[in-house]
């Protein structure tokens, strides 16, 4: 009981700090910032990955199973681009998805030697044992990886494609005049 208690309430942690719904809190246009982008990439790729294996290798219960490992799936393929849709860049982020899925295509069957035997039971993908070093699995992996890595990294070119269409910007900072440091408020706009 005190496995599923806590499944629940990282589920729950997941969900009010996932990408998805803090997304919204830059709806009027305001910049973005490449941190936030990369940070929310990161931890919707990890958070989803780490609490839906662990779901799944520690909890019996077959529906818990499959919901874990659904969660384990949506991290691997969905949260890497993360970062490009809070930026607005659906077009790179779907990209993204779609080699993430063909990639995924191609290592379903080692998902019990890479997973564990708990997600592999969740998806119901796995039913053998097979060689990691196949050249199907390797390439597979490799496409995973690779647009992980690179939607990850290009999140920040996602920002500054957003913010250069968002054509304005206002800033706070500080200079020093007179050898006293004074307050700043800056404006950029672009036509």
């Amino acid at each position: 009981m005190k496995a599923i208690t806590v499944l629940i309430f990282s589920c729950m942690l997941l969900v009010f700090s996932s990408p998805l719904y803090a997304q919204n809190r830059f709806s009027n246009g305001q910049p973005k910032n490449v941190g936030d982008a990369r940070s929310k990439a990161v931890a919707g790729t990890i958070f989803p990955i780490a609490i839906g294996v662990a779901g799944a290798s520690l909890i019996k219960n077959n529906t818990i199973q499959k919901m874990a490992s659904y969660l384990a799936v949506y991290g691997l393929v969905m949260g890497p681009s993360m970062g490009n849709f809070y930026a607005k860049d659906y077009l790179r982020g779907m990209l993204g998805v779609a080699a993430r899925l063909a990639g995924g295509y191609l290592i379903k069957n080692a998902t019990r030697e890479l997973a564990g035997k708990g997600v592999a039971k969740g998806v119901g993908w796995d039913n053998k044992s097979v060689s990691l070093t196949s050249t199907k699995i390797l390439v597979g992996e490799g496409i995973i990886l690779g647009s992980a890595i690179y939607n990850i990294i290009s999140s920040k070119a996602s920002v500054h494609r957003y913010n250069h269409k968002v054509g304005y910007q206002f800033g706070m900072g500080s200079t020093y005049r007179h050898g006293k440091l004074v307050p700043m408020l800056s404006a950029r706009f672009r036509f």
